[in-house]
């Protein structure tokens, strides 16, 4: 790999690491002239479905979290069969070489650090991401002392699914007791694992330790840790209380959120007390009971309510006596007087109407103006001229224009040669001259959605100026494949943006070409974009070379590139493969010696201690079928 170029842009300088899946490389970026660090998905690893999607991940979620303490990701993509995430080069060592080399941390150190962890998993929470991977292989100390979280590879979004998983995923010195058991997660398993860590740093051991992964697992969930005081009798009590708070079983009785972890190891640095919340049933219990005493306290006085029914029936009552009161006063004389009173009343207030209504006629027709021109003119000398022509001028906004002069008028309401009175308003919009387009560093956009790189665009004040759509081996549908301009290039805000957008795989459905001979159904197959592997089968009943099945079957949908794989007849005497993977290397070569079966050795790396000397894959499959004298490869790790 070392002076290899990807992506036409990075320039290979040397290996700094590897993991179980993936190696890791010191580059240059040849367009910006900086060190990056290249994260490559091993050979082995790049045709599996479950890795591949698993490594874009990552990706994606490092693309969308941004934090000092969180590793930058600046570009991925596929490369020589296989893929690639490119991200910040961050000089320093892990917190795992740091323990290895010198011991215990101090606790004024541990607490600085755990501040910096929980920064960087407070922004992955509020993303409704759980890390489910903190441990110190993954934490980066620089020389400054700046913590850096690396390997997303395995977080969870409590947006996508409920977190539950079959499989014991991490590293288990440092799982929390319901990831060990396959339960839902909640954030609360990343505060866990800082607790093994901080409780690592303190002490230089762990709170667990056992012959294998199923072992320490059990320990998580069953047994209580030492006090890390027991180890290192000077620690101080507060802040082992917040590690031990930390490792509590139950995932409630821990701090409610990194925030909360965060202040007390902020206290313990100010010397400040420490706060550990209170049980949950009994504060749960108090505020049942306050909200009881609440709506004792607002029940309606049915004492009141009658009060309040006796008095509206006895001023009804009064109401009632007065009109009969009044209906005997009223006598015939009074009905004539009051009929002429209201006539002559009618009549004035008629010549009073008409008298006014031309009078204010006469005075409008004296106050009419004709709206003047005063677009285009200076803003000060149309005020001038709208003031001397008995209106007021108003600037209601300005804007840029490039046509109108700064500090002159774009348009004007009411509109030239309209009829207003004097004293009126006139609003106008004054240009702002030509908007001089700020530099902006263009985001990137590779991998995204084109629903979500619409909004990260529209935030910059961008505009998308033309998008093309084309089909993608690796890329979902409608996320972004490639841009132009290139990610972190200064762009004027106008400048045109152009994007490519995956269509996704083209769909295929497999055809039925079992009974044919594998020569034509290799031929079919191909044709329509499918790679075929062939298996043979023994079965002397079939001629040799009919194909017997089809995996997946006749019917289901594919994608261009997908591997069909296809079982022909054979006569000769073949042998079928056990599973050996995850057996130690000499249980499966004793186990395939006994079946005469040949075997190479290719040695891997193992991410885990637990993984050396294990059968990590194979190669044919299990329970398939080789010819004899025909080898499998066991891949070890190392």
């Amino acid at each position: 790999m070392i002076n290899k170029i990807i992506f036409d842009r990075y320039k290979i300088i040397n290996k700094i690491g590897s993991g179980g899946t993936a190696d890791v490389y010191l580059a240059l970026d040849l367009k910006l002239d900086r060190k990056v660090a290249i994260k490559i998905l091993s050979k082995i690893y790049a045709s599996e479905k479950n890795f591949v999607a698993r490594f874009k991940k990552e990706a994606q979620i490092l693309a969308h979290l941004n934090n000092p303490n969180i590793v930058s990701i600046y570009d991925w993509g596929q490369f020589d069969d296989s893929y690639f995430i490119c991200m910040e080069y961050v000089e320093g060592q892990s917190l795992e070489e740091i323990i290895d080399r010198q011991g215990i941390i101090s606790p004024i150190t541990t607490a600085k650090y755990a501040i910096q962890i929980c920064s960087a998993l407070e922004v992955a929470h509020k993303n409704n991401l759980i890390h489910r991977d903190i441990k110190p292989q993954n934490i980066i100390v620089t020389s400054d002392g700046t913590i850096k979280i690396t390997d997303f590879g395995i977080a969870k979004s409590l947006i996508e699914d409920n977190t539950r998983t079959l499989n014991i995923l991490g590293t288990a010195y440092y799982i929390s007791p319901e990831q060990a058991q396959g339960k839902i997660l909640s954030y609360s398993t990343d505060i866990y694992s800082l607790g093994v860590v901080m409780y690592e740093m303190l002490t230089a051991d762990l709170p667990f330790r056992g012959e294998n992964s199923i072992e320490i697992s059990l320990k998580h969930i069953n047994e209580k840790p030492l006090n890390p005081s027991s180890l290192v009798s000077s620690i101080p009590l507060e802040i082992e209380k917040i590690v031990m708070h930390c490792l509590e079983k139950n995932p409630q009785k821990r701090y409610e959120s990194v925030s909360a972890l965060k202040s007390d190891l902020q206290n313990f640095l100010d010397k400040k007390p420490i706060f550990i919340k209170k049980d949950i049933k009994k504060e749960k219990h108090f505020h049942d009971k306050s909200i009881i005493n609440k709506i004792n306290f607002l029940k309606p006085d049915l004492k009141d309510i009658d009060n309040t029914y006796n008095y509206s029936f006895a001023k009804d009552e009064l109401k009632e006596k007065f009109k009969k009161s009044y209906k005997n006063k009223f006598n015939l004389s009074f009905l004539v007087n009051l009929s002429v009173s209201y006539t002559l009343v009618v009549i004035f207030i008629i010549l009073f109407i008409v008298f006014f209504i031309n009078f204010y006629n006469l005075k409008v027709s004296q106050n009419i103006i004709t709206v003047p021109i005063i677009e285009k003119m200076y803003y000060d000398n149309a005020k001038l001229s709208l003031e001397m022509s008995g209106l007021n001028i108003i600037k209601q906004s300005e804007k840029y224009s490039d046509d109108i002069p700064i500090n002159y008028i774009i348009s004007q309401e009411p509109k030239a040669g309209e009829k207003i009175t004097k004293g009126s308003k006139i609003e106008v919009i004054v240009s702002k001259g030509k908007e001089i387009s700020p530099i902006v560093i263009m985001p990137n956009l590779v991998g995204l959605n084109i629903e979500d790189a619409k909004k990260i665009i529209n935030k910059e004040g961008l505009k998308i100026t033309e998008t093309l759509s084309e089909p993608s081996d690796f890329f979902n549908e409608n996320e972004v494949i490639s841009q132009d301009p290139l990610p972190e290039k200064e762009i004027n805000k106008n400048e045109s943006i152009k994007l490519k957008i995956s269509s996704g795989k083209n769909i295929i459905i497999i055809p039925d070409i079992t009974g044919y001979d594998y020569l034509f159904a290799i031929s079919q197959l191909e044709s329509m974009g499918l790679h075929v592997m062939v298996n043979k089968i023994p079965n002397p009943d079939y001629q040799p070379g009919k194909v017997l099945n089809i995996l997946p079957p006749a019917g289901t949908q594919a994608k261009e590139g997908d591997i069909i794989n296809i079982y022909i007849a054979t006569t000769e005497q073949m042998i079928q493969l056990p599973d050996v993977t995850q057996l130690s290397m000499d249980k499966a070569i004793s186990i395939l010696q006994n079946l005469n079966i040949l075997y190479d050795i290719s040695y891997v790396g193992a991410q885990y201690e637990i993984q050396k000397n294990l059968v990590l894959n194979q190669y044919p499959s299990p329970n398939t079928y080789i010819s004899t004298g025909e080898k499998i490869i066991l891949f070890i790790g190392k």
